[in-house]
């Protein structure tokens, strides 16, 4: 069974076009739970009229009585949804008619498979495409702090998303065991689907398609919108990033993020007992970096764990930073 799972609020404008995208694609789906966080436009009336039009469709509509919040209203819909396969779904985007087919495709063939994201084309408010630098060693949209080619299908490793997410909830489908994992460790202090895309991970099972299967729509009303495309350039850059916070910041909110997951996932020792490893790693790059350890950090250099957290440059600001560090002892 394939089901779609839509929280929507206040998404009049875009809601309309995007279920009729779902409806014409080359695979139908069983059907399709929309979750409305108490809207105070036309959305749910809009939704109404559909299920009128589209008889022959299965759409629940879930509305909830207070404004819970994107997080637990993705939970909430979540929480409705017992299929074996399920596309995440924003209420403003628009889907390429073999979103579906293509996704299927691929999980049906690979069983390892728990979450597969695809990439996108970005659009405005008017349905006209956005174009941004692409950074040539990136992917999705820059989102992906890793050069993956066109077309291909990568897993996504665990280390990498503990260090940032990549993939928005909108570009996933998921299997019905994350789900009901993710149900039972929800917390607000996760994005809904970082939390998703680490769960899977966690067992190598997130994996990531570079085909844009959809159109992902950025306007001003946009709950999360796209991240990771507004940077410093050049003296600003260098000068913001120069400072021993700076170098250690990423480091101190992976230490965070593996703190919290360990809270609420109790099979994260079974399914990656490597993680204590990973946060001693994070330790010590701190403690080297604040107390100028520069051979220590050097040394550091060489653990497999350092490509997943920060780039060539990245890893040479380090080292400069730590010598200021020693050189003022």
């Amino acid at each position: 069974m394939i089901s779609v799972v839509m929280a929507t609020y206040n998404g009049e404008r875009f809601i309309r076009e995007q279920l009729l995208s779902i409806f014409n694609q080359t695979m139908s789906v069983d059907e399709i739970i929309i979750c409305d966080d108490n809207s105070r436009d036309n959305t749910v009336q809009i939704i109404k009229n559909i299920q009128k039009e589209y008889k022959n469709i299965d759409i629940r509509l879930i509305q909830n009585n207070n404004n819970l919040g994107y997080k637990l209203n993705f939970k909430k819909a979540l929480s409705f949804c017992d299929a074996d396969f399920i596309f995440l779904c924003d209420q403003d985007d628009i889907w390429l008619e073999n979103k579906v087919e293509v996704m299927m495709q691929i999980m049906n063939v690979n069983k390892n498979i728990k979450v597969l994201a695809s990439t996108y084309d970005l659009i405005n408010e008017n349905d006209n495409p956005i174009h941004i630098d692409i950074n040539p060693r990136f992917s999705n949209k820059n989102m992906y702090k890793c050069k993956v080619k066109p077309n291909a299908l990568v897993r996504v490793p665990f280390e990498r998303l503990i260090v940032e997410n990549s993939f928005q909830g909108c570009a996933l489908c998921i299997c019905k065991e994350v789900n009901e994992k993710f149900q039972r460790c929800f917390s607000v202090d996760f994005h809904h689907d970082w939390l998703i895309n680490l769960l899977a991970s966690e067992q190598n099972g997130m994996y990531f398609l570079n085909v844009p299967l959809f159109h992902y729509r950025i306007h001003s009303k946009n709950t999360i919108g796209l991240k990771g495309n507004v940077t410093l350039k050049g003296m600003d850059h260098l000068v913001s990033t120069n400072t021993v916070d700076a170098r250690t910041n990423t480091a101190k909110n992976c230490i965070q993020t593996l703190n919290e997951l360990e809270k609420l996932d109790n099979e994260l020792s079974l399914n990656y007992p490597t993680y204590t490893d990973y946060r001693e790693f994070f330790n010590k790059h701190i403690l080297y970096i604040e107390n100028g350890k520069v051979i220590q950090l050097i040394i550091q250099n060489f653990n497999s764990y350092y490509k997943y957290f920060k780039t060539t440059k990245g890893r040479l600001m380090d080292i400069i930073v730590t010598f200021k560090v020693f050189i003022n002892k």
